[in-house]
């Protein structure tokens, strides 16, 4: 029974979020880790939006095992349009990140929790066929990408507005920072859904 989440993160991910996840998933009996494209240095450190706060990494996407994991939850702000980045493309190449790459394996996985926040989807704007048809919830700035590849937003049926959080299989998509204790705490029911953590 796993037991590990891992948080994908790059520099301009949202302040909120990380000690946030930080604090609610292993006081549910869930260990956190954050990983990211380290871009074959052993370690690198991110800064949050507003530059106060950071995180250190020493775990690379090539040492990440996605059959050990329960979860994987990509950063929001800007973080994921940080990872989009690729120091070379070329006209024959497909020219998909790897961090995209990474993602297109954990979605592979059925038994795998895949949580988004605010501009997160922005990672599978890249393959689209990762979204297509795909109902999800997302930040107003990216609700256009994330159409134009091929997904469906969901609106609440009450305010006409975009849902807080949506699940759509083993895909849990939330809408904005502010609601991130709904987006946990739905996230946190599809793992033990999955996993039956006490």
């Amino acid at each position: 029974m796993s037991t590990k989440i891992y948080v994908l993160i790059e520099s301009h991910y949202d302040p909120a979020e990380a000690p946030a996840f930080e604090m609610f998933f292993p006081a549910c009996g869930y260990e956190v880790e954050f990983v990211s494209d380290l871009r074959g240095a052993s370690s690198r450190t991110f800064m949050d939006n507003d530059r106060l706060n950071s995180v250190e990494v020493s775990t690379d996407l090539d040492d990440v095992n996605l059959d050990d994991a329960a979860g994987l939850i990509l950063i929001g702000g800007y973080a994921m349009d940080m990872l989009r980045y690729r120091v070379h493309v070329t006209a024959e190449g497909l020219n998909e990140p790897r961090s995209t790459q990474f993602l297109r394996t954990a979605m592979s996985k059925a038994n795998l929790v895949i949580g988004t926040i605010c501009h997160a989807l922005w990672l599978f704007t890249p393959a689209p066929d990762l979204l297509k048809g795909r109902q999800v919830t997302c930040s107003h700035n990216i609700m256009f990408d994330v159409q134009n590849a091929g997904a469906q937003l969901v609106y609440d049926k009450s305010t006409k507005m975009l849902a807080d959080v949506h699940v759509d299989g083993n895909l849990v998509t939330a809408r904005h920072p502010y609601v991130i204790q709904t987006f946990m705490n739905t996230f946190l029911e599809q793992l033990n859904r999955i996993y039956l953590v006490a």
